[in-house]
């Protein structure tokens, strides 16, 4: 299924390079995106920007943004960018008023970094990266090597805050694992116009039900006629005329010896009464005749 893709790993990747660049050209320019928590309410928009600061050379801001590439891209494809945004938010404010609370200073994506390797190892445990381009690394053991060295590094600030730490810095992967199992929109959808069509369907069924009711009396009267005189009665002309006004063209009948009244389970909501109900009375009279 087809889920709506907004390209947003890309616009990421392209916030990272052009901040980057401009915080590499412009003095003083990454400390002004940077969260530092004393300045958050005179500099509010550090609790997002902090992530596009990279403190390293170029070579390892390069590498930072082939993984995210390679684990974001297949995420945002997989869930769709309505869902992936969301799960971007979750990461990157969950790390930045965590800062906030336990009072440190933050830059890099260091929040959403930790969700994204945390997440991309769950879905796909087994896929392998190759560190410095030579050893081969499974990414659910470099999931597990971060985790440890989170938690470790979060025990600094104490138990409480410790594990506020961990747990906002990993608030998107949370966020994940709360709602993986949660139907998507489009399942919500499909499911809500399924409802819809059961009821639809539920309401004609009853409707035909009533109407093939109302009907049967008469139709086994003068099918019982037909067969007796062999002919069809005046008095059922008209009967015959309203069953073949109600013929419905979009149903195939059954067989005629399949035709059971209202007795039979299907043929009492069956749209296609009318026309069963009209062919047993003729053939009954003609039947008769022969």
């Amino acid at each position: 299924m087809q889920r709506e893709q907004w390209h947003l790993t890309e616009g990421l990747i392209f916030a990272h390079f052009a901040v980057f660049i401009l915080g590499s050209m412009m003095e003083g320019g990454r400390q002004a995106l940077a969260l530092i928590p004393g300045y958050v309410i005179a500099r509010p928009w550090t609790l997002v920007t902090y992530q596009f600061v990279h403190g390293t050379g170029m070579f390892w801001f390069f590498i930072s943004m082939l993984v995210l590439w390679i684990m974001a891209r297949p995420l945002e494809e997989s869930w769709g960018s309505p869902r992936f945004l969301v799960f971007w938010l979750v990461a990157t404010f969950g790390a930045s008023l965590t800062a906030v609370a336990v009072g440190r200073l933050l830059y890099g994506d260091i929040g959403f970094g930790t969700c994204l390797l945390f997440t991309f190892a769950t879905l796909y445990p087994e896929v392998e990266f190759r560190l410095f381009f030579i050893i081969p690394v499974k990414v659910k053991y470099l999931a597990i090597v971060a985790a440890a060295i989170l938690v470790y590094s979060s025990l600094s600030y104490g138990l409480v805050a410790g594990l506020a730490n961990v747990a906002g810095t990993s608030a998107g992967y949370l966020f994940f694992l709360a709602t993986r199992r949660m139907p998507t929109r489009r399942k919500l959808m499909f499911q809500l116009n399924k409802r819809k069509a059961d009821v639809s369907l539920r309401a004609e069924n009853e409707q035909a039900e009533d109407r093939n009711r109302g009907w049967d009396a008469a139709v086994r009267a003068a099918d019982a006629r037909a067969g007796e005189t062999g002919a069809i009665g005046e008095e059922d002309e008209t009967l015959l005329a309203e069953l073949d006004a109600a013929r419905d063209p979009s149903i195939t009948v059954c067989a005629p010896s399949e035709f059971a009244f209202i007795d039979d389970d299907v043929c009492r909501r069956c749209t296609g009464y009318a026309e069963c109900a009209a062919r047993r009375i003729r053939m009954s009279a003609e039947e008769r005749e022969r």
